[in-house]
């Protein structure tokens, strides 16, 4: 038996248990967090996502033991930490990149095309969390490098 807290937390508040929205409505429902977050320091985001994260690799790992499936598909957490990691990446880039960064991020969560499906046979919460944490650091990188060109060339 899973407690109910872990599954809140793996779920995002629930969101996890909306299909076919799942990660969607997960993602999206951090955006006033993140609209709220400009404000602080840029330390903050990092710092989030990486609480996230870590309460992500024990929440799935709570679960994959109780339930035996490794990847639950209303674990949700894992895209959340994710998505907060590029966000805090992106910032530094700009914000209005946000949404679009969403969008493929979700696209590419969707196909784990490699090498998310490579890291994604790590052992229990750390390959559930490990496999959208790859392309949001990717794509946060691209991102930042296309906000980066597109400044240059206005400048």
């Amino acid at each position: 038996m899973v407690p109910d807290w872990i599954w809140l937390a793996a779920t995002w508040f629930g969101a996890g248990l909306l299909a076919p929205f799942r990660a969607g409505l997960a993602v999206f429902a951090v955006l006033p967090m993140l609209a709220l977050a400009i404000a602080l320091p840029r330390y903050v985001l990092p710092v989030l996502a990486v609480a996230i994260f870590l309460a992500g690799v024990h929440v799935a790992t709570e679960i994959e033991l109780a339930t035996g499936d490794k990847d639950d598909r209303r674990i949700v957490i894992d895209e959340v930490a994710a998505f907060v990691l590029g966000a805090a990446i992106i910032r530094q880039a700009g914000w209005k990149m946000l949404v679009p960064f969403a969008v493929i991020f979700l696209f590419l969560d969707r196909l784990k095309p490699w090498p998310m499906a490579y890291v994604e046979q790590l052992p229990s919460g750390w390959g559930v969390m490990a496999d959208d944490l790859v392309p949001a650091v990717i794509l946060g990188v691209l991102f930042m490098g296309v906000q980066t060109l597109i400044k240059r060339r206005t400048t």
